[in-house]
């Protein structure tokens, strides 16, 4: 795992050298082994190394091919390089390292772009071929490792983190205020652009071809013609099996490491799962992480303990404070380059700080909940809406159609939806667009920027015209959701040199999940959970009268206790409106309103005081999470002198 910077220039390379050292030296958390830059005609290409396989120098970067023809700078892993390189070898290939980054070069020059198809890992890398005068520059299937850039009229720049292209780009620094808007609904800019104007995030499963003056960007990866075979049903055994033999195989290649390696263990499915199946393939014992809150209700250390129990693993707990809480989330965003998405990336960021003393690598269970329906009471969801927008034809007496509108107008405020798109747009925005005016200034022209964000969700449903609601809506999950979630991994460990690697976004598990059918995914307890709930909404639904990520937790019956498997999701819990209702209701007044926040023009300054000053904030973690998020906004704005 590293860090990368390269400039490509249309026409001669112009650039400041100390500058361009200077820039990539930003990126030494990612990569505080080794370093090395490479400069070519057009461009030159920068690395921070942090070492995980084959530790010898000769596998530093950026490589050069033997043929001194291509030049490349990589970041991530290629699990299954040792059976490309074995393809390679037949082939005449001569090898001078044991690196996954020679067999990427290597592949490259044998099957061109097309070698990524190969690929099963997580990688961000750029390749420039000298002769053809061109360069890829290519981003992971999932998105499971960042890659962002900005171009002008004269170069292109890109970048494993925004800060080094700020360095070494000369433009002044303008705030992005879609980001503002994308944040406040979905925790990050969603439109693959960034909180800065001008610079934007490469698309999951794309890549860029730079050739002469022309920029093209290509998609390589979909799942979209897999949701299609769930037609053709082969039942829960088949699924059952196939699940465990591709989990088994993705946690197996996610432990090649030459260092010390571990698991996240939070006590929920995912990480358990994880754990588990670390602990049958490893011959030493497995060393598992977890941390929580001093507050009581506010850890999982209970759930925990049982699986690392049950596997004999060497267990760390760590307990976090308060004040630990908020001197390191203004750190973090500094990291990040952006505003925190959720409050539990500050516990996450000091569980990577603790584990960096004994590991270097971490598995973390980040992706099962979307590919198997774990979101139970979002992906349940579309059988409120299909219900109410079939009434007539329900079997239902007159008295329950009524409680049924009854239900539905208390849960979402309205008595029907026109569209798919807005009833997703009801459930998915962590702000309301109502809850956005009131705290957002006018001048953020927040009208046309939401029709940006429906317009982009739209896409995605209709990417998948002929499928179901419930495939519509895991499909934007994993195109949007996703994407922040693996973001905030990213950040919270490659901060303190920790590769974070998660199995579950295998991409051959994630190509087999979409092919499992929805009832298997989220299944009735029984026939008469289902008739008990023909009036009730998915909220009252979940966990109480079906089971999320059935498909996933009956694979592991066997493995985990029952109380880890079938207990209520909890999530990563952070105790906001305690804090806020409390003492650190000062220190909210202290930022959102101060001078510099009134100044800005973001803010409904006015509207905001009445939160902070309502009963709410120590009553709802909803409300609570509002005023952090606005928090983090104005940290990252002064941060950035913004």
């Amino acid at each position: 795992m590293c860090g990368i910077l390269g400039q490509i220039n249309f026409k001669k390379l112009s650039v400041n050298k100390n500058k361009f050292k200077e820039a990539l030296n930003l990126q030494i958390h990612r990569g505080p082994d080794d370093s090395g830059v490479y400069i070519g005609k057009k461009f030159i290409f920068g690395h921070r190394r942090l070492s995980i396989i084959d530790l010898d120098s000769h596998a530093k970067q950026p490589m050069i091919s033997n043929c001194g023809n291509y030049v490349l700078v990589f970041n991530g892993e290629i699990y299954n390089y040792q059976e490309i390189k074995y393809e390679l070898l037949k082939k005449g290939y001569v090898f001078h390292t044991s690196s996954d980054t020679e067999v990427l070069l290597n592949s490259f020059i044998e099957y061109g772009i097309d070698c990524i198809q190969q690929f099963i890992g997580m990688f961000a890398f750029a390749i420039y071929d000298k002769n053809k005068d061109e360069c890829y520059i290519v981003r992971d299937r999932l998105g499971i490792k960042p890659l962002y850039y900005t171009k002008d009229n004269n170069k292109f720049i890109f970048s494993s983190e925004i800060k080094s292209i700020l360095k070494l780009d000369n433009k002044e620094k303008k705030i992005n205020k879609k980001a503002i808007s994308s944040y406040m609904s979905f925790r990050y800019p969603i439109l693959n652009d960034t909180f800065f104007k001008g610079i934007n995030s490469l698309a999951p499963a794309h890549y860029i071809k730079i050739k002469g003056t022309k920029v093209d960007i290509v998609e390589y990866w979909s799942v979209i013609d897999k949701f299609k075979e769930q037609k053709n049903d082969k039942g829960e055994n088949y699924y059952i099996n196939k699940i465990k033999e591709l989990l088994e195989s993705a946690v197996k290649y996610r432990m090649i490491s030459d260092v010390p390696f571990g698991a996240f263990l939070s006590g929920g499915v995912d990480s358990s799962v994880v754990t588990a199946l670390m602990a049958k393939n490893s011959k030493e014992k497995v060393k598992t992480f977890t941390i929580g809150f001093e507050e009581q209700g506010f850890n999982e250390f209970k759930y925990a303990n049982m699986v690392a129990s049950q596997y004999n693993t060497n267990h760390k707990e760590i307990v976090l404070s308060g004040k630990d809480y908020i001197s390191t989330m203004e750190k973090l965003i500094k990291y990040k380059d952006a505003p925190l998405s959720v409050p539990n990336e500050v516990p996450l960021y000091i569980m990577s700080k603790e584990l960096k003393r004994y590991i270097t690598v971490v598995l973390s269970g980040e992706g099962s909940d979307e590919i198997f329906g774990g979101y139970g009471r979002i992906f349940r969801s579309p059988y409120d809406l299909e219900r109410i927008q079939n009434i007539d034809n329900l079997d239902l007496t007159n008295d329950e159609k009524n409680e049924l509108i009854k239900n539905f107008i208390k849960k979402y405020g309205v008595e029907n939806f026109n569209n798919y798109i807005e009833h997703f747009m009801s459930i998915y925005s962590y702000t309301s667009f109502k809850d956005k005016q009131s705290l957002l200034d006018e001048s953020m022209n927040l009208k046309s920027i939401e029709k940006k964000f429906v317009d982009k969700f739209m896409s995605y449903f209709n990417e998948l015209e002929n499928e179901s609601y419930y495939n519509k809506l895991m499909y934007a999950f994993l195109k949007v959701h996703l994407v922040g979630l693996l973001h905030r991994v990213d950040t919270t460990t490659m901060a303190v040199s920790v590769e974070a690697r998660v199995p579950f976004l295998d991409h051959r598990l994630v190509e087999f999940a979409c092919t499992i059918p929805i009832k298997y995914k989220l299944k009735w307890k029984n026939e008469k959970s289902k008739e008990e709930s023909k009036i009730l909404m998915s909220d009252k639904i979940s966990e109480v009268y079906d089971i999320p990520k059935y498909i996933l937790k009956k694979s592991f019956e066997n493995d985990l206790p029952k109380e880890v498997l079938y207990r209520k999701k909890m999530g990563f819990p952070v105790p906001l409106n305690k804090w806020f209702g409390g003492h650190f209701n000062e220190y909210a007044k202290s930022i959102l309103l101060s001078k510099e926040a009134k100044e800005r023009g973001i803010y409904n300054i006015e509207n905001i005081e009445r939160w902070l000053d309502s009963d709410k904030l120590s009553k709802e973690h909803s409300f609570a999470m509002k005023i952090w998020m606005l928090i983090n906004i104005e940290l990252f704005m002064k941060k950035y002198g913004l």
